[in-house]
């Protein structure tokens, strides 16, 4: 009696599925019993690595299970299209692996594809949530915000043809060139998706140009002030100590308009030309009349009548 051949899955292929699968428990076992697949790359899929399709798909743990294991020591993978699993997470919106993977090997943020193109274009493009997958690619490789693939095109260029509004005001709170030209000397304003959208990218580039003039306004008048030695206090520095400050600037300005009063000889505001003593006297309008003064009794005014408080 014959029994048919059994046919089993060879082991990178039961690795890719578990991989699609989510399967981190099954991955783990693969990987551990046959430690040479563990970067598998699929030439059947742009030589895509184990890595690659756990990015691509977003599973983070996964992804962070094959990077403990090894996957990517001494040398970043790269497909057959020299892209990173980074640059297939940002290209998919995968935000949370794409963040792991850029913290875990922040050199490869700077790489470029075959058409030139980086994480952060990738990212700026991929119409997913990118809050912090953008400022994360920006913190760890600041330099890939002037980058430019084989057209010219900067990552504004990609996010204004994508009409990814959220992008385009992360980049240019960034510092982010809008005047800058592509190879046919296009500025990402004229990729702009849709009407709606261009007349919001002029609406911005407008707001920030104006924030950046009175920024460089008030570094001038600071050091103008620094050079005469007199310290300049903005609306904000002032809202600010308002509260904690308001006492004894007010204490102070007293104190300046007493000071002024005592060297011209007058009297100090908020205090009575008399003494505590003529404060108690009554003054009669007899007396009123007969020019009174509060320095003494003129001659032959009739002194007045004493009252209680002077007795």
């Amino acid at each position: 009696m014959s029994t048919s051949p059994t046919c089993e899955i060879d082991v990178p292929r039961r690795l890719r599925r578990a991989i699609h699968l989510n399967d981190l428990d099954l991955v783990k076992r693969i990987v551990r019993n046959n430690p040479a697949y563990l970067r598998n790359p699929d030439f059947e899929d742009h030589s895509n690595t184990s890595l690659h399709l756990a990015a691509k798909n977003g599973f983070t743990q996964i992804a962070e299970f094959l990077i403990d294991a090894g996957h990517e020591e001494g040398i970043i993978s790269v497909n057959s299209d020299w892209e990173t699993p980074l640059m297939l997470a940002a290209n998919a919106g995968k935000e949370d692996v794409g963040m792991l993977l850029a913290k875990r090997f922040p050199d490869s943020i700077t790489l470029q594809n075959n058409e030139g193109h980086d994480a952060l274009m990738l990212a700026c493009r991929s119409g997913s949530s990118k809050l912090h997958l953008i400022p994360t690619l920006l913190l760890h490789a600041p330099s890939i915000l002037n980058t430019l693939d084989h057209k010219g095109n900067n990552a504004l260029h990609h996010a204004s043809a994508a009409g990814e509004l959220k992008s385009l005001r992360m980049l240019l709170q960034y510092g982010a060139n809008p005047l800058a030209q592509n190879k046919y000397s296009w500025t990402p304003v004229h990729y702009s998706a849709t009407p709606a959208a261009e007349a919001y990218f002029k609406t911005l580039i407008i707001e920030f140009e104006k924030k950046k003039a009175e920024g460089k306004r008030v570094e001038r008048e600071r050091e103008r002030q620094r050079n005469a030695g007199v310290r300049i206090v903005t609306d904000q520095d002032g809202l600010a100590g308002q509260g904690n400050t308001a006492g004894a600037g007010a204490a102070g300005q007293r104190q300046a308009v007493r000071d002024d009063a005592a060297i011209a000889g007058l009297p100090a505001p908020g205090m009575d030309w008399s003494s505590p003593v003529e404060q108690r006297r009554a003054m009669t309008p007899t007396e009123r009349g007969a020019g009174w003064t509060p320095f003494g009794p003129a001659d032959g005014a009739r002194r007045r009548a004493e009252t209680g408080g002077s007795v």
